[in-house]
């Protein structure tokens, strides 16, 4: 079943009961994913989620993925849906008291029509910006995005490193607009909407304050959010971009010895349970 942006998710949350206490937002590409086809996703952080309800989490995936492009291999491997997801670095979707995962459609619509007015006034000056970077280093593999004028997929992160460079001062003079980079993929949005906002949408609807937030990610997009709220916990696993490790590493953030979230994630409830006495 194909799920597209703002539809209801097939399947259910966990049953969730009394007070949200701490709220979990996982990156989902290089950090959540692991590189098992057939479980993207392991079973055993599906367990670790379950085990931990009674601590009063919730948990979700805070990604620069479309739904569609989400659901399409999370949905088949999930044993439970997450509690929250909030896609394309703005849109939101949160589980209701039976379990069913609802877009935020007012929420929704806003950033959408707010990210069309920045598309409108930047897409010939962008392009213009493009042609000049394939004029003046034509050996960088990159297209433009079939389904977005503003995004740019480059063949590897080292190219879009370049890229990065080339459009800084271009990116710099464009009022409200930030550029939203995740890998190899990068595209320009409404500065007003990050992965960072996204999850604070859903932290104010369960009254969850930002020092009780989990953010683990590996790209440039989530360096924006741990900016945003440096009073989370914040951490990333091994293979994050150099960019990210430096950032954190300077502030005294996990990161981890491993690929993936699992030991960042027993490493944050060793904290809470020494805090707790």
């Amino acid at each position: 079943m194909a799920v597209e942006e703002n539809q209801v998710l097939p399947g259910r949350a966990l049953p969730f009961a009394g007070e949200c206490r701490w709220l979990i937002s996982l990156d989902y590409d290089e950090t959540l994913r692991s590189c098992d086809a057939l479980q993207p996703v392991p079973l055993e952080f599906f367990e670790l989620m379950r085990q931990w309800r009674h601590l009063g989490v919730r948990w979700g995936i805070n990604t620069g993925r479309t739904l569609p492009y989400l659901c399409g291999e999370l949905l088949p491997c999930s044993p439970f849906l997450p509690d929250f997801i909030c896609t394309c670095e703005r849109f939101v979707y949160v589980s209701r008291e039976d379990g069913v995962v609802h877009p935020l459609l007012e929420h929704n619509k806003r950033c959408h029509e707010h990210n069309m007015q920045v598309r409108h006034r930047l897409q010939p000056l962008f392009h213009a910006q493009l042609a000049e970077l394939r004029r003046r280093q034509p050996s960088l593999a990159w297209i433009i995005a079939e389904t977005d004028p503003l995004s740019v997929e480059a063949e590897n992160s080292a190219t879009m490193d370049a890229i990065m460079a080339f459009l800084a001062p271009f990116v710099t003079e464009q009022q409200g607009v930030s550029a939203q980079r995740a890998g190899r993929y990068m595209r320009l949005a409404d500065a007003r909407y990050s992965k960072g906002t996204a999850l604070q949408t859903v932290a104010r609807l369960w009254q969850v304050p930002s020092s009780r937030w989990v953010m683990l990610g590996d790209g440039h997009n989530d360096m924006h959010a741990f900016r945003l709220f440096p009073e989370a916990f914040c951490g990333a696993p091994a293979t994050a971009h150099p960019e990210v490790l430096e950032y954190l590493q300077s502030r005294g953030s996990y990161i981890s010895s491993t690929e993936g979230v699992m030991e960042i994630l027993h490493a944050w409830h060793a904290s809470v349970m020494t805090e707790r006495g």
